[in-house]
């Protein structure tokens, strides 16, 4: 055999073997010798009595949000627990006023024809019955320290009131429709002037009320710009409790007074509405007293009430399953230290947070669009285990080693919306050895594969 007949020979073997190792036998199993792994794929599913560690309730006697800046205004009246609404109104715009066009002398402000009072009402109690809402006259040294004691709250409230409403009478009047906007509905009491109008604010059904009175009940004090402060407490068969917007409240209403005010004009009266006034800025304010005071922080883990309390949770992984482990599911599980005390609207949720930096009472939350945060609602009466999902937060930290291992437990509706409720979570702390909160984890260890 010539060399170029033995090497054509040894190039077919060649082909011929490529050939059949490239060859795939359809019916015959799957064979991974060299790269599957060589243990089995195995869950565990475990609880982590120690992994929180040195956690602490931070809030009182001054919260994340006070009672000064909270967006409601609570009005309650509930066995062991009563609030109610105060509010001073800003001075009044104009006292004199050329009221024609072709009258430039101002002329002075005579007395008030008519005074509305409006409020918006964005929460009440469905399961109350015969809800009233008594509006009271207080007097101008109101303001952020005034306490429920306080003779300028106890007095004023043992008086009468300048009007009382009953809803659901109010509701029961024939309904007629606002000509701007279809949807609303408004209830007017013919005789009193007092109305009230159901619309939708954020997707939320709510109620704005308006009280009608005259001149002898709130009458115009020229001496003092026509200040005026108020107050609003509540009665009801039952469940007696309500929420007020409050002018710190995002895209809320905060009460307004209207002057109907009466003007002598070069010797004619008219009769001339002012710009309504409202507890927003330097010379009002609006808030609300209540008792009992909120009760001091102890061991145990506080989130919610009035002031605003939060909670830090200091979580440690065991670096097995902190860098070895794929997360399936993990659970925070808390025991309730006590019943949640209220009214059925006073139920709210409750948030999980990471801590973007873990600084005490001063740490920040970690606020990510692609993160979002766990939760649970808490309901009145609640005694029970709560357990939230955190397998998100847990699995970020372990994308993100950078992150501090803490979470922060707050109240909701939303952020924004913290302290709009009395109500007011307490779990067992990390110091209640056979009680405190555990962390059930779901994980997978990683895989080694062969080279």
């Amino acid at each position: 055999m010539t060399p170029l007949l033995r090497r054509l020979a040894v190039l077919g073997v060649v082909a011929a073997a490529a050939v059949l190792a490239c060859t795939e036998d359809l019916t015959a199993p799957g064979r991974c010798d060299q790269y599957c792994p060589p243990e089995k794929i195995v869950v565990y599913d475990t609880i982590l009595d120690s992994a929180i560690t040195r956690d602490s309730a931070y809030g009182r006697p001054i919260g994340y949000v006070s009672v000064p800046e909270a967006p409601v205004m609570l009005v309650e009246s509930l066995p062991g627990r009563i609030s109610r609404a105060i509010f001073r109104f800003n001075r009044a715009p104009f006292l004199r006023r050329a009221t024609s066009s072709t009258d430039t002398t101002t002329g002075p402000l005579l007395q008030p024809d008519s005074v509305f009072v409006a409020m918006r009402i964005v929460r009440r109690e469905a399961k109350a019955s015969n809800l009233t809402v008594h509006l009271y006259r207080l007097p101008l040294s109101i303001d952020s320290t005034t306490t429920f004691s306080d003779p300028a709250v106890s007095d004023s409230f043992a008086g009468p009131p300048l009007r009382s409403v009953n809803l659901d009478t109010l509701l029961a009047q024939p309904v007629r429709y606002d000509s701007v906007i279809a949807h609303d509905t408004i209830h007017l009491d013919t005789l009193t002037g007092d109305r009230l109008t159901r619309d939708s604010l954020n997707g939320e059904v709510q109620y704005l009320l308006i009280f009608k009175l005259d001149s002898l009940a709130v009458p115009f004090d020229t001496t003092d710009s026509g200040r005026v402060a108020l107050g609003v407490r509540v009665t009801a068969d039952s469940f007696a409790s309500l929420a007020l917007s409050a002018s710190e409240q995002i895209n809320g209403q905060a009460p307004a007074l209207h002057w109907f005010n009466r003007f002598d004009s070069l010797g004619t009266i008219v009769d001339y509405p002012q710009p309504p006034v409202s507890p927003a800025g330097g010379g009002g304010f609006d808030g609300f007293v209540f008792t009992p005071d909120p009760a001091p922080l102890d061991t145990n883990l506080l989130v919610g009430g009035l002031p605003a309390a939060r909670s830090l949770l200091r979580v440690n992984l065991p670096r097995a399953i902190r860098d070895s482990t794929q997360i399936v599911r993990a659970t925070l599980i808390l025991v309730a230290s006590d019943s949640v005390r209220g009214v059925p609207s006073d139920s709210f949720v409750l948030f999980v947070h990471p801590a973007a930096v873990d600084l005490g009472a001063k740490s920040s939350i970690l606020r990510d669009p692609f993160l979002a945060p766990d939760s649970v609602v808490i309901h009145v009466g609640f005694t029970d285990t709560v357990r939230i999902e955190i397998t998100n937060i847990l699995r970020r930290w372990q994308a993100d080693t950078s992150l501090p291992r803490s979470l922060v437990l707050h109240q909701g509706p939303d952020f924004p919306f913290e302290g709009v409720t009395l109500a007011e979570v307490r779990f067992f702390s990390s110091r209640a050895a056979l009680r405190r909160p555990t962390l059930r984890l779901t994980y997978v260890p990683r895989l080694t594969f062969a080279p």
